[in-house]
């Protein structure tokens, strides 16, 4: 152990200049340069007026700032094994970070991790191309200069490098304790966080990790099975409806200045349609919100990760299996099921993924919908009982796959080359106008499809409709969906069929929607789990309230 009365040598006083110089530098450079919004955090600790928390996650972010000096200080005096080790841990960080920085305006969570195990290769890949920053690169060499401009006649290494991997994990496992608020920090520190947390708490909320891994499986609750009788079968049919990317304010449906959704308006204007206009997103990012729509998870539920509730309360699926109807799921995005857990499926009596909805054959993105529009016309037509998800391919990123060439009403539109790229300021009018003319197709594509005529909808079918997320349209350079933005949380929701008189002033959330599906099916008010979200069949304008939405399942974010 060195001794703490020794003079401090010439190589160890200029270590400690470069490792205070190295998180200055970087602090300046990741609010002015990557953007990392500290002010937005402040701005956040003195409205929650809670004087005690503030203190603590100020004191919590000091020692994450002290814990990457410590780590710069030992890189400029370690051996060359682990000066390498280092410098590859601050660029893997740095890379990782902004990247995620500059795509979702945020450094990078558990949820991320489990997402990236979920997700299949070419998802990846994708991410990979959308995600990629190059802002790491300054930082990198700057940090590579004071390698090489340091040195120590007794360089440190296991015995130093060891505590002090050990002081990150042991901060960023007792820091969840004082704040579920995840507060802005140096990219290296927020790096140590995110795998940290993960290891001590991801095998738990990630099924399939844990699964896979550990051994462990979360396995979802059971529904209770109301008292019917053998031969009891519901006399509608549910179709809910997630359309892909769909951004409420772009409805003519909700206002908006461009004739997008003319089949909608004139339903509405007809009575037809009963619409809540613009609703708040569970989420950002369509993973996420399904799994809150499916288990109908609130904003209040998700920075709660330790109960693992996205994988272990019971999916809409097993309480529409206990009122005996039968189940249908249509993907219109993916081959294979994206859900929390694959075991979900055995609630679900027919899955089809893109494949299955296109019987194999070749097929363009735009045509999608309509297929699957097609197959749900035929139950619904022939049938009661029936209960469809339906996840559409909807206008994701390029907007141009989602419309034909000769269905452009809107010019010039954007065509994107490569999908991910951020357009230039000035083609920003193009981008919009290549969405709404993807929005003009498929959506009014879709339910010309789906139903011949709304004034008489065969089997008492019942349409919930809403958005998984919505779209930045890149304004500020960010990318499509996945941030911390309203507009990316913007959606649409109405509902079409007979159903009793329902006030459509209450400001509407996702949230909202599990308990109106059970009231859809009719599920018993006494066996429900209560949630503190009511059912859009019963609320009135009074009862409106704050809404919120979760990027990334771990920031709560208002929406009002």
């Amino acid at each position: 152990m060195k001794n703490l009365a020794a003079p401090i040598t010439l190589d160890e006083y200029k270590a400690r200049r470069l490792a205070f110089a190295s998180l200055v530098l970087l602090f300046v450079y990741e609010c002015y340069v990557v953007r990392v919004d500290y002010a937005e955090y402040f701005a956040y600790l003195v409205d929650s007026e809670q004087i005690f928390f503030s203190i603590l996650t100020l004191a919590c972010l000091s020692i994450s700032f002290y814990a990457f000096y410590k780590l710069a200080y030992f890189a400029f005096l370690a051996s060359w094994p682990y000066r390498i080790a280092c410098l590859g841990i601050f660029t893997i960080s740095l890379l990782i970070e902004y990247s995620y920085q500059k795509a979702l305006g945020r450094f990078t969570t558990t949820a991320d991790i489990e997402t990236a195990i979920a997700i299949t290769g070419e998802q990846q890949s994708a991410a990979l191309s959308m995600y990629l920053s190059y802002a790491a690169i300054i930082p990198c060499v700057f940090l590579l200069l004071c390698f090489l401009s340091t040195r120590s006649e007794k360089p440190l290494g296991l015995r130093q490098f060891a505590p002090l991997n050990l002081l990150f994990i042991a901060c960023f496992a007792i820091i969840p304790v004082v704040t579920d608020q995840p507060f802005p920090t140096i990219a290296t520190a927020a790096f140590y966080r995110t795998g940290t947390d993960f290891l001590l708490r991801g095998p738990v909320v990630s099924g399939k990790w844990a699964s896979n891994v550990t051994g462990i499986k979360n396995a979802r609750r059971q529904v209770a099975k109301p008292a019917l009788l053998p031969e009891y079968r519901p006399e509608n049919n549910i179709v809910v409806i997630v359309d892909e990317s769909v951004r409420g304010d772009h409805f003519s449906l909700n206002g908006y200045d461009r004739k997008t959704t003319p089949l909608l308006d004139d339903l509405a204007a007809k009575g037809a349609l009963h619409n809540w206009g613009i609703a708040a997103a569970a989420s950002t990012g369509s993973r996420f919100t399904y799994s809150a729509l499916t288990t109908g998870l609130t904003p209040d539920d998700f920075p709660d990760a330790a109960d693992f509730k996205a994988t272990t309360f019971p999916t809409i699926f097993q309480y529409a299996k206990a009122m005996n109807y039968t189940t249908y799921f249509f993907d219109g995005q993916m081959v294979g099921y994206w859900g929390d857990n694959e075991e979900d499926k055995k609630y679900i009596d027919s899955w089809s993924g893109v494949i299955d909805v296109s019987e194999g054959r070749g097929f363009e993105p735009y045509d999608l919908d309509s297929l699957i529009a097609r197959k749900v016309k035929t139950i619904i037509d022939g049938s009661k009982g029936n209960f469809i998800f339906i996840f559409k391919h909807g206008s994701h990123i390029p907007y141009q796959s989602n419309f034909p060439k000769d269905r452009e009403v809107w010019q010039p539109s954007y065509s994107a080359v490569n999908k991910y790229a951020i357009p230039s300021s000035h083609e920003l009018e193009s981008v919009r106008n290549a969405y709404d003319n993807s929005i003009l197709y498929n959506v009014n594509s879709f339910f010309d499809e789906l139903i011949d005529d709304y004034a008489k909808i065969p089997n008492d079918t019942v349409i919930l409709y809403t958005g998984d997320h919505g779209q930045s349209l890149f304004v500020n350079g960010r990318s499509s969906h996945g941030g911390k933005t309203k507009a990316e949380a913007t959606v649409p929701l109405f509902m079409i069929g007979k159903v009793a008189m329902i006030d459509t002033g209450y400001k509407a959330s996702h949230a909202n929607v599990f308990p109106t599906i059970l009231d859809l099916i009719s599920y018993p008010e006494e066996l429900r789990e209560k949630r503190g979200f009511p059912s859009l069949l019963k609320t009135t304008s009074k009862d409106s309230r704050p809404r919120f939405f979760n990027p990334d399942l771990g920031t709560k974010l208002p929406f009002d």
